[in-house]
């Protein structure tokens, strides 16, 4: 008998975790119409085109994509979402303490990590070959041509 009950209860107790590990994705799926509802009506309102559009007009679009909007899953979160924001958060903790100029820098020649000094390296040597090229052509040599001299007497006499 008593492995029978050990049994039921420990089924139960693994079927109230899972209820408990489910509850807030459910509840997060579900997200509320209304909140869903107003940043479609904020997003709509952004753009410009929306000013002409009627009260009526508005809501009626509005409903439409909240009820097609839930209907596919997607949440409030998800239209606000903006994945540049994600970006310049993983550009700032992967630089650690060096400037952001030269952390953008480095993003953008594909060096990623809090130490500059690959890239520094590479725009020292960069300059010092345009220096090199401005010296070579400040100091270039023309070549010299000749100077024609006039005849003094003619070449047919």
């Amino acid at each position: 008998m008593r492995s029978v009950v050990g049994t039921k209860a420990v089924v139960a107790a693994g079927l109230v975790a899972v209820g408990l590990f489910t509850l807030p994705l459910l509840a997060h799926a579900q997200a509320p119409a209304s909140d869903l509802s107003a940043t479609i009506r904020a997003e709509l309102l952004k753009d410009p085109r929306t000013a002409s559009l009627s009260s009526a007009e508005l809501d009626a679009m509005v409903s439409i994509l909240a009820s097609e909007a839930q209907r596919q899953g997607v949440t409030a979160s998800d239209i606000t979402w903006n994945p540049a924001a994600d970006i310049v958060a993983e550009v700032v903790d992967a630089c650690g303490d060096i400037p952001k100029f030269s952390c953008i820098f480095g993003l953008a020649f594909g060096f990623i990590g809090p130490d500059p000094t690959i890239p520094y390296i590479l725009g020292v040597t960069s300059m010092g070959l345009v220096w090199l090229l401005a010296e070579m052509i400040h100091r270039r040599r023309y070549p010299v041509q000749a100077q024609a001299v006039p005849p003094t007497q003619p070449m047919w006499q």
